[in-house]
């Protein structure tokens, strides 16, 4: 008897289990395919963030890429770039660059920025995570607001202008 009330209540408690699993996975809408992956920030970067007085949610006004940094539209692919933060009033991260990868669809430049290089470390980066934000269309959600190119697998975006959100892990 006790055999059988220890089973039933191992039954009980497992499929408890997997229903609030089912609900949850039910409740989360579909991620889209064009989205970039969900993902967790490097190893340290609160930390190091902290130590350089940012938060999640704090905001850091930048050229998206140093390499084209001049006014007007820009055209991006997917790859690697090193952001520069602008000046704006309230300097954060004065001297630094801002690394990370752009994810492009038609409509959309997504950035995932991972690592901070700080003018004292040389090619040395420290651990860092934001995002990339339209700087006129902030409340519009993630990303630039894009254009398709001609070019195949490039975007062309108004400015080469945007607002990397500090964030604890990547949506």
């Amino acid at each position: 008897m006790r055999g059988s009330a220890w089973l039933t209540a191992l039954v009980v408690v497992g499929w408890g289990v997997g229903c609030g699993h089912t609900e949850d996975a039910a409740m989360k809408p579909e991620r889209p395919k064009w989205m970039p992956p969900e993902g967790t920030c490097p190893k340290g970067a609160l930390v190091q963030m902290e130590r350089l007085g940012l938060k999640p949610g704090d905001k850091v006004p930048v050229i998206v890429d140093a390499i084209q940094d001049h006014p007007g539209p820009a055209r991006y692919n997917y790859s690697f770039v090193i952001a520069l933060p602008r000046d704006d009033g309230e300097k954060k991260l004065p001297g630094a660059r801002i690394g990370g990868r752009l994810y492009v669809t038609k409509h959309r430049v997504f950035g995932r920025y991972d690592r901070v290089f700080l003018p004292e470390s040389g090619a040395m980066s420290v651990p860092f995570c934001g995002i990339l934000l339209d700087a006129r269309w902030d409340r519009d959600g993630e990303g630039l607001i894009a254009y398709p190119s001609p070019m195949k697998g490039f975007s062309v975006v108004q400015d080469n202008t945007g607002v990397i959100l500090v964030v604890d892990q990547y949506p």
